[in-house]
């Protein structure tokens, strides 16, 4: 398990490359915007990564060849997901580094540093991304799950705007009782959530593959 993890990190040395540089360079192009910086660009490095390891796989065969070996398709499934934590990892681990780096040599001026809140909240976006893609990518495979999962993200996008730009009183008094809820509370009610999604999308990748031809 631990050697397909590491796989799926040493095979895409270009992609590291390329997410540092991402990491760097909307760090320097949002530097005002500590939203983007501390909780969407760690998504988005992490995303290059998670897309550039199934990218390899589907340009190299390396299903055919991995399953050609004595491992169980259901490992391999596991393996992706876990490989997400660690690329979650680096996306956070990136742009804390930049940003803090940046800020005190007086490159960029933000407001405030990366804190744990941008930390989970982050990692629970990148998570429910993957397990929407993951799905998708085992069912109908790299190409075809790309443009779904584009056109996935653009009606979440277009969703989350209609839905702020037409702010009713219904989720004015949604947004007050949940500030008025402690933070354990609702840290907790998203992590059961968030695993029981990641849970769900495992076992439904689990059985695309293994129903899958190869």
């Amino acid at each position: 398990m631990l050697n397909l993890i590491l796989k799926d990190v040493l095979i895409q040395k270009k992609y590291l490359l390329i997410s540092i540089l991402y990491a760097l360079f909307f760090t320097l192009c949002f530097k005002s915007n500590t939203s983007m910086v501390f909780n969407m660009l760690p998504i988005m490095v992490a995303y290059v990564l998670i897309t550039g390891a199934c990218s390899f796989d589907d340009k190299n065969k390396s299903e055919i060849m991995l399953n050609s070996l004595p491992i169980n398709r259901a490992n391999l499934i596991i393996s992706k997901y876990l490989s997400t934590i660690l690329f979650i990892f680096i996306g956070i681990a990136l742009v804390f580094t930049f940003s803090t780096i940046l800020n005190f040599s007086g490159f960029i001026h933000m407001d405030r540093l990366m804190t744990l809140e941008d930390i989970f909240g982050t990692s629970i976006g990148t998570l429910i991304m993957s397990c929407l893609y993951f799905p998708f990518y085992f069912k109908l495979g790299y190409q075809k799950a790309r443009y779904f999962m584009g056109a996935t993200f653009m009606l979440i996008f277009a969703i989350v705007m209609i839905l702020a730009n037409t702010v009713n009183k219904t989720s004015i008094n949604f947004m007050a009782y949940l500030n008025n809820q402690p933070d354990w509370l609702i840290t907790s009610f998203m992590v059961v959530i968030a695993a029981i999604l990641f849970l769900s999308s495992i076992l439904l990748s689990i059985k695309f593959y293994i129903n899958k031809d190869l």
